[in-house]
């Protein structure tokens, strides 16, 4: 449908429609996007790359072009989509179409199971895999000014064009590694990602000021950034530009349910009928019953407790390098803070760790549980030049 380089681009739907054809005979194809998100409450699509190994296609939606054929087929679970550092691109068929994105394979977690780090750029996976260099020279370009020129096509062009031969050279790696089901479930927790309302519970974790509240405020957190984002969508902004995430958090500090109050809050801005729905959110939520209130935040971990945590992540280091695994990919701080203290019967509630669960129990749950039951040795090795950690 297009010589190298030169892509279709896709302005009628006639030719979408001829696109979808094709693509959907393949059974498999990149994807990737260019949005602008930095000034209305759902980004704005731009255009919409796609490629297999005999067409690269650009779609355009600015051109008035209805692209949810195309979108449906990223919620399709019998086609293969392959992205690259996909989540923003996936929340897209989810905030625009209440699609969810299924049999999705995303090589920047695909090359974290064979040994090529975690995360990696896209030039960098191109020059590892396919020894090919890629000239990224539009990061910056406006993409709804029309029309687009040949520069900025094939830049575009460029973020899909390679990852079919990219997703064959890795996968060879994957199956020789018994490691498909890992990366299928891993790309399984993305899409889930991908459809995460913005004001779910682990979105309140990541903002800065929260671990230490209770848990009544943690509610009043949950009830402002519901009404921050029914405003920012009556609006068309952004959330954060409606109400930034500090005051979001000085409001559940104060707790105020007075208007008033909330006004002299420096960098408030808004209007008094908002205000008073704001007030009577955070009412709302001191007064709703403790058992509907986001559970606390654990508490920090106390020295002997970051001894252990630092002694178990050099453990699971040292097995990540000897195994050609990234180590992001297996393990956070909290997975580790939350397999010592479930292992523990004093503290009640703690959250099940990852590593007890999936493809981390299988790659890691034996080691680990040697480790904490006392029944593996740790040692210092020598190996050539260098000293290792190893696990009997």
């Amino acid at each position: 449908m297009s010589a190298p380089f030169e892509p279709l681009l896709v302005t009628q739907p006639a030719d979408l429609q001829r696109l979808c054809k094709e693509l959907r005979r393949a059974g498999s194809f990149a994807f990737d996007t260019e949005f602008v998100g930095e000034e209305t409450y759902k980004p704005d699509i731009c255009l919409l790359q796609v490629a297999t190994d005999e067409l690269h296609a650009l779609v355009d939606p600015i051109a008035g072009l209805d692209t949810k054929p195309l979108w449906q087929m990223i919620a399709d679970p019998k086609i293969e989509k392959i992205l690259h550092a996909g989540t923003e691109d996936l929340a897209l068929a989810w905030r625009h179409f209440g699609l969810k994105p299924a049999n999705i394979v995303d090589l920047q977690i695909a090359a974290g199971f064979v040994g090529f780090g975690h995360p990696i750029s896209l030039g960098r996976l191109a020059t590892v895999t396919l020894h090919t260099k890629l000239h990224k020279s539009q990061t910056l370009t406006d993409w709804r000014r029309r029309p687009l020129q040949g520069e900025q096509l094939r830049y575009a062009v460029e973020d899909v064009v390679h990852l079919p031969a990219m997703w064959r050279e890795i996968r060879t790696r994957i199956e020789k590694l018994g490691r498909a089901e890992w990366l299928s479930e891993e790309c399984l927790a993305l899409c889930e990602t991908a459809t995460r309302n913005s004001t779910d519970e682990k979105r309140i974790r990541r903002l800065r000021g929260t671990a230490s509240m209770t848990r009544k405020q943690l509610a009043i957190v949950h009830a402002v950034l519901v009404q921050r984002d029914e405003l920012a969508r009556r609006l068309n902004r952004p959330p954060r530009t409606v109400l930034k995430d500090h005051l979001v958090v000085e409001l559940a500090r104060h707790g105020w349910t007075d208007p008033e109050k909330i006004r002299t809050l420096r960098g408030i801005n808004l209007a008094a009928a908002d205000l008073k729905r704001l007030a009577r959110a955070i009412a709302d939520a001191k007064a709703a019953s403790p058992d509907s209130w986001p559970a606390q935040e654990p508490s920090e971990p106390a020295p002997d407790e970051e001894v252990l945590l630092s002694l178990l992540t050099a453990i699971l280091r040292a097995w990540c390098d000897d195994h050609d695994l990234a180590y992001s990919l297996l393990a956070t701080k909290q997975d580790l803070r939350n397999l010592l203290r479930g292992d523990n019967p004093d503290p009640p509630g703690v959250p099940r760790s990852a590593l007890t669960q999936g493809w981390r129990a299988a790659a890691v749950g034996d080691l680990l549980d040697r480790v904490l039951h006392g029944k593996a040795s740790i040692r210092i090795a020598s190996r050539g030049d260098s000293r290792r950690l190893v696990v009997e």
